[in-house]
């Protein structure tokens, strides 16, 4: 029998009364915590619980309540050691912004971040966050805190918008223990993932949210999903499923003859979870087709990414001509054990609209994505591996005739950016007459957590003559291959207007790779970095200035007044680097195309 829906019960309603939290204890042990839920409920109108990993019954109640450039957040724990709470980038420790505070001295709120290594938090130059008040009880320890939105520190994450379902929410985590000292937590930890700027976060969850928006806007479903599948007893297995229309059993009203895309949810089979590396879906003409360049992209799916819902003016048409006739999906199923007899019935949940939306969506994959690097070998150490896409293919995409000029971009809607086990660090830059306009990054790359990062960020456009340079960073590296134990490197760009391509054209761009000056030839370089400094982090670098929030305890009211003041810090200089010892490869044109899967039509 199926598990559930990937994310969907791992997390209590936000939608419950918070006194009702911590259902495994008796209503005199939680005496102490009703008290303050009761005397604070007004002025945190937000809360969820974050079941423990080591009891679901335990865990973490998490409260906030934004305004203007701030925000206050309290925690509830059993504990009677200490308490940290972390801004996540990826959904773990690593890359994590943290306040920690012990009972011994619960007048002080550590500011830290985890960059490397998991032992302990280091402490933050620039102390931002502020300690409203403690409440220490029979057992119980309770903190309030504040802090701005973006506190402009380098060694903080901040707190973005996050109420579009096609833009990842904040990832919020929490550890405690009864030790003085903050110390390993084992199973006392605790994970989330919400939406902090939207309304809807004290009602439901984040998967209940995209569903509950999905149902609405479609008009059906169909499922996508692996029947029974034996999973190898072997390291790596690729599973390719096909399903034509008539194979999915889809009804379509009278005189309709297409479906729109419009969003898709996992279905993971609980048994096998863990051995699920990813998805990826295309849609393409037939089932036995082998031109992988007559195929698009539109999902790949890795765990982490709890599914996603487009803008309404936005979908994926499928079923719409005789080159969008099938739904590929290929499953890579991870078995670094080689264990025997397991079964999977995992894959996606589709919702669809039978009317066309304004604007057709598409996927460009940037980097590597034809795995041109396959076989070769990533030195030990710290690497830089680098791909450059030049503003000729851009254009050659992007230019249509019967466009106007200002109409010839595209918006950006989603970034993924994917590498395995050994990558550390990633970014996806635009670059726009020779300067950066965009950089997309992944800071602290963890594959524990998110096999593809999604970024946060904010919608932007591309134009034709637009560059992207694409860098993948690499501690201790294996080999460019498929499996999880080698190494990949591609960012995937949802985007709008889908751009169609005719085969003509992609046979044409192809062909002249060989060629001087070829206009889509991938420029490709390689760096042995000298230590972790060279990975180029923004994330953790020293602070050069502190802002700081000044407020006074917390109130049952929203009239605060925060004073801003800037204190500057003793100079602080990144170690300098020495460019004779970070050797590059020759910088090279790899035989492939420096996008794939650009069109979500091929004419």
């Amino acid at each position: 029998m199926l598990g559930v829906l990937l994310f969907s019960s791992l997390f209590i309603s936000s939608s419950a009364d918070a006194t009702t939290y911590f259902s495994g204890l008796a209503n005199d042990e939680k005496e102490e915590y009703t008290k303050w839920v009761d005397a604070h409920s007004s002025y945190y109108p937000r809360h969820t619980f974050m079941p423990s990993a080591g009891d679901p019954s335990d865990g973490a109640a998490f409260f906030w309540n934004i305004n203007d450039d701030a925000v206050n957040f309290a925690l509830a724990v059993r504990t009677e050691g200490w308490v940290g709470f972390g801004l996540s980038e990826a959904g773990g420790m690593i890359g994590s912004d943290m306040a920690l505070i012990t009972v011994a001295e619960a007048n002080t709120l550590v500011d830290s971040h985890v960059v490397e290594d998991k032992t302990y938090p280091v402490t933050d130059d620039c102390q931002d966050w502020v300690l409203e008040g403690t409440t220490i009880e029979d057992g119980w320890m309770i903190i309030e805190m504040s802090r701005l939105l973006d506190t402009g520190d380098s060694q903080d994450h901040a707190i973005k918008y996050d109420v579009d379902l096609w833009s990842p929410p904040t990832r919020i985590i929490a550890a405690w223990g009864d030790s003085e000292y903050v110390s390993y937590h084992a199973g006392k930890k605790a994970r989330n993932s919400v939406r902090l700027h939207a309304d809807h976060s004290n009602r439901m969850t984040e998967m209940e949210t995209l569903l509950n928006t999905l149902e609405e806007e479609s008009d059906g479903h169909f499922d996508f999903l692996e029947d029974n599948f034996r999973i190898p007893a072997v390291e790596t297995t690729y599973q390719d499923l096909c399903r034509t229309f008539d194979e999915l059993g889809i009804d379509l009203p009278t005189g309709r003859d297409m479906l729109t895309v419009i969003g898709a949810v996992p279905v993971i089979d609980e048994h096998t979870a863990q051995h699920i590396h990813h998805f990826t879906v295309y849609v393409g003409k037939e089932c036995n087709e082998e031109n992988q360049l007559t195929r698009t992209m539109i999902y790949a799916w890795a765990p982490g990414d709890e599914g996603w819902a487009l803008p309404k003016n936005v979908g994926f048409p499928v079923f719409d001509g005789m080159n969008n006739q099938a739904v590929h999906m290929q499953i890579h199923y991870d078995n670094p054990t080689l264990k025997q007899g397991m079964r999977d019935s995992s894959g996606l949940k589709f919702y669809y609209t039978h009317d066309e939306r304004e604007h057709r969506a598409g996927i460009l994959e940037v980097g590597d994505p034809w795995l041109s690097l396959g076989g070769e070998e990533i030195a030990a150490g710290h690497t830089k591996y680098e791909f450059n896409c030049p503003g000729s293919c851009s254009a050659a995409a992007l230019l249509q005739k019967e466009r106007s000029v200002e109409d010839q971009g595209v918006t950006i809607i989603s970034e993924f950016l994917h590498m395995h086990q050994t990558g550390v660090r990633m970014t996806n830059e635009v670059l726009r007459d020779g300067q950066v306009y965009h950089k997309a990054s992944a800071e602290v790359f963890d594959f524990e957590q998110q096999g593809v990062h999604h970024v946060a960020q904010e919608s932007y456009k591309v134009m034709p003559g637009d560059s992207f340079r694409t860098a993948c960073y690499y501690k201790d590296g294996t080999t460019f291959g498929l499996a999880s134990q080698e190494e990949m490197c591609i960012a995937y760009i949802m985007y709008y207007p889908a751009k169609a391509l005719s085969q003509g054209a992609m046979d044409l761009l192809a062909s002249t790779l060989e060629e001087p000056g070829a206009i889509c030839a991938q420029e490709f370089a390689h760096y042995k970095l000298d230590s972790v400094d060279d990975l180029e982090r923004s994330f953790g670098k020293p602070s050069n200035e502190c802002a700081l929030e000044l407020s006074g305890t917390n109130t049952s009211t929203n009239d605060k007044e925060n004073i801003i003041i800037t204190i500057p810090l003793e100079d602080k200089k990144d170690p300098e680097s020495d460019d004779d010892a970070n050797s590059a490869g020759a910088i090279a044109l790899l035989p492939s195309l420096c996008f794939a899967y650009l069109a979500a039509v091929l004419l």
